[in-house]
């Protein structure tokens, strides 16, 4: 049975299919029989497959789980907007959202150009021959597959319920990772076809057709991965944010790449013989590697918190990885050996070109240590049968190898933008003045403020040149830091004195966009290096109010737990408000009451009873029980007894008591804490815990200070009268978060002053 939805991605299929017969028999035939049907036929396959996406996006707030997908991220008790951000939440959703912006892009391109140049023409070829072809991935994985297509479920039945998002998924930043993500993995396909048809052609209008989308797709996958690192820090409940996961961090490889070719770029449009070949290359390679992030994600073998599983598609994908990769080499040896010989004047080994060939080899580098770094182990696993690892402790890989080549990236990044043709011998020395600083703090011995924490028991594990590397002192960053830095500064200062508006503003966002990743790579140093960390604190609940010493100098002061549901509105409770007893108890005595609440403390009565406290939305009240109860803490209550006014606050007497139903498909828990140091406070705030249809997850106290430090505290529930927490002292970590930041405001400035020179 043909769904609406996949009855709308197959007209996608056709439509899109006649514009692309159209500009082939334009191109290969000059035949116009189609080709003023062309713009209008893309405008209508993405207003079609637009269509598709508010298709399901309603079916998801509607929660008609009659649909398969609908009914796997979704559930009615789901506040709408993690219904919407359901959407996305499965790779259906996602290969709809990416195809989706793939022919928007292909339908800017066709009213932006008018497919007035065989440029247009042949970048847009390129670009819905992609798009097609990931209609066809996404009606493989169709998000519209109903249930009844399922052998064992009977026609008219319909599910009461979904199964629900995962607790982690249940978080705003669900909302806006996934689709910062997908957005950048689609736009970078006029980018890469715009390459393909220049290095076929030597059209040298490509990098211009192309720049603004490489911009917007750099600016989107760089937010995307740092956004994804604060949901890492907010929600996960271990206090990084970043772990070189697989999936992480093949979607970090692509934005190396693209930015080797935002480099190569500058300079070539200044100059077409320069990065003639690399340019283009590291355009196609960052669209081959956006592939290959996808095959991380859905090829069900990289170990990871945010792979999908195998999927049918993952074939597929392999395909459209060695297709385009064969492409792209093929096309790019072809035009290296087409290159005629320039005989260039030789300004010698320290210029300004050489130094962005060194800039390009380090993002080469680092991209491929990522690379090698989550592909080894499979690639191992798939021929030989075994699981290995990179390292014993797999960040421990990543950490060495990165670490020496990110110094020559801040070297590089400070020597380019201080350079000047006449203080070039000034500007050397000063280069080798920081690099031998740099290699002389190297050997500088410290605590533990090493490359590889000395203190894990993966150190030694490690073979001799783990070791070696990973004794270098992190004090050796530093020199370079501060060199790029003041780098950035001098060149912001001759950006602020150009007179034209267009050119100031694009130097401002160049010089933040430099600033903000100096600032990125100081937090994570500091902070990753400094963090103190206080496990397996249990505070009693019989210990609210007070100030319990948890060691190190370190108190908390425990000061109320309570459970709502995931709209943040409190449980309702049956029966009298406490507080409308509280506030006037002598009109209640003498007849039987009826309250229901939140079990917020318990207190036996040596062989008298049980003294409970329930708490509903307006106060807490103290109940005597007869006897023992099974209930415990958190648990829901409804009694019923005589209100005793003799004591310094009421109590109830209670006659007759039931269990009270406060539980959901989410509840969260909130515990409210203060922390001190020394006696003094240094934190407070509202700790949670998440339990939902699809697990549990954690919603730390997060504290900042103007220092720069978090008090970072993570409640995993209360559990037999106790709150179990872990406390987290992380220096610096709000530079990382300013540095983001900066980075997307710079682009975005830059983006904003396009011009032909751009």
């Amino acid at each position: 049975m043909i769904t609406l939805g996949d009855s709308i991605l197959y007209a996608g299929i056709a439509v899109s299919a006649i514009a692309l017969i159209g500009l082939l028999l334009k191109e290969l035939k000059n035949n116009d029989i189609l080709y003023r049907f062309v713009s209008p036929l893309i405008f209508l396959a993405a207003g079609l497959l637009a269509f598709a996406y508010l298709l399901i996006t309603y079916y998801f707030v509607v929660s008609d789980f009659t649909y398969e997908y609908v009914w796997q991220y979704s559930s009615r008790d789901l506040p709408l907007v993690y219904k919407i951000a359901g959407t996305w939440a499965g790779q259906p959703g996602t290969y709809l959202l990416w195809v989706l912006v793939i022919f928007i892009s292909a339908a800017w391109l066709a009213q932006t150009t008018k497919h007035a140049t065989a440029l247009a023409r042949r970048t847009q070829i390129i670009t819905v021959i992609i798009g097609i072809y990931f209609i066809v991935l996404t009606l493989i994985q169709t998000p519209f597959k109903s249930i009844y297509e399922f052998s064992n479920v009977p026609q008219g039945f319909v599910p009461p319920d979904g199964s629900g998002l995962n607790a982690l998924l249940v978080n705003f930043w669900m909302t806006v990772h996934p689709p910062l993500m997908f957005i950048g993995y689609a736009a970078i396909t006029i980018p890469f076809a715009a390459a393909i048809v220049y290095l076929l052609t030597k059209d040298e209008g490509w990098e211009e057709l192309g720049r603004q989308w490489a911009r917007f797709t750099w600016l989107f996958l760089g937010m995307g991965i740092a956004v994804g690192g604060v949901w890492a820090y907010l929600v996960l409940g271990w206090g990084g944010f970043w772990a070189w996961d697989p999936v992480e961090t093949a979607s970090f490889i692509p934005w190396l790449t693209l930015t080797g070719y935002l480099h190569a770029a500058s300079l070539h449009r200044k100059n077409k013989a320069t990065f003639s070949i690399a340019a283009p290359m590291l355009a196609a390679v960052s669209f081959i590697l956006v592939l290959y992030a996808a095959i991380v994600v859905r090829s069900g073998l990289f170990n990871s918190v945010h792979a999908f599983g195998e999927t049918s598609t993952g074939t597929l994908l392999i395909v459209s990885v060695v297709a385009a990769t064969v492409i792209a080499l093929v096309l790019g040896m072809k035009r290296y050996f087409e290159e005629p010989e320039t005989v260039e004047e030789d300004k010698g080994l320290w210029n300004k070109t050489n130094i962005f060939y060194v800039t390009l080899l380090l993002f080469v580098v680092l991209a491929f240590i990522s690379f090698w770094g989550i592909t080894f182990p499979v690639f191992i696993q798939l021929t030989q049968g075994l699981k290995v690892g990179v390292a014993s402790d797999t960040k421990n890989f990543f950490n060495v190898w990165s670490y020496p080549f990110t110094i020559i990236l801040l070297l590089a990044l400070g020597f380019c933008l201080s350079y000047k043709e006449s203080e070039k011998q000034k500007q050397i020395q000063t280069l080798a003045v920081v690099a031998g600083l740099s290699v002389v703090t190297m050997l500088f011995r410290t605590g533990n403020f090493y490359v590889l924490d000395h203190t894990s028991p993966f150190f030694v594990r490690e073979p001799t040149i783990y070791k070696l590397l990973g004794s270098i002192s992190l004090i050796s960053i530093f020199p370079s830091l501060v060199y790029a830095a003041w780098a950035i500064v001098n060149r912001l200062q001759e950006y602020l004195r150009i007179t034209s508006l267009r050119p100031k503003i694009k130097g401002i966002g160049i010089a933040t966009v430099h600033f903000g990743v100096v600032l990125i790579l100081f937090g994570t140093v500091i902070s990753a290096s400094f963090t103190s960390s206080m496990d397996n604190i249990n505070i009693p609940l019989t210990a609210k109010g007070e100030l319990v010493d948890i060691g190190n100098g370190y108190g908390v002061k425990f000061l109320d737990l309570s459970t709502s549901s995931l709209t943040g509105k409190t449980n309702s409770y049956p029966g009298t408000q406490i507080g409308d007893i509280m506030n006037n108890p002598s009109s209640f005595e003498g007849t039987n009451v009826t309250i229901s609440g939140q079990i917020t403390n318990i207190s036996s009565l040596q062989g008298h009873g049980t003294l409970v406290e329930l708490t509903d939305n307006s106060g807490s009240m103290w109940t005597v029980f007869p006897g023992n109860i099974t209930e415990t803490m958190g648990a829901g209550l409804t009694v019923t007894g005589n209100v005793m006014s003799g004591f310094q606050v009421p109590v109830l007497q209670v006659v007759t008591g039931d269990t009270l139903d406060i539980s959901g498909n989410y509840n969260v828990q909130n515990v409210k804490l203060e922390v001190y140091q020394n006696g003094g406070k240094i934190g407070s705030g509202v700790a949670q815990y998440l339990e939902g249809k699809g697990g549990s997850g954690t919603f730390p106290l997060v504290d900042r200070s103007i220092t720069g430090t978090d008090v970072y505290v993570i409640f995993q529930g209360e559990s037999g009268g106790y709150i179990p927490l872990t406390l987290k002292i992380i220096p610096a970590v709000n530079f990382a978060w300013i540095g983001i930041i900066l980075f997307a405001i710079g682009i975005i400035l830059i983006m904003g002053t396009k011009s032909k020179s751009g």
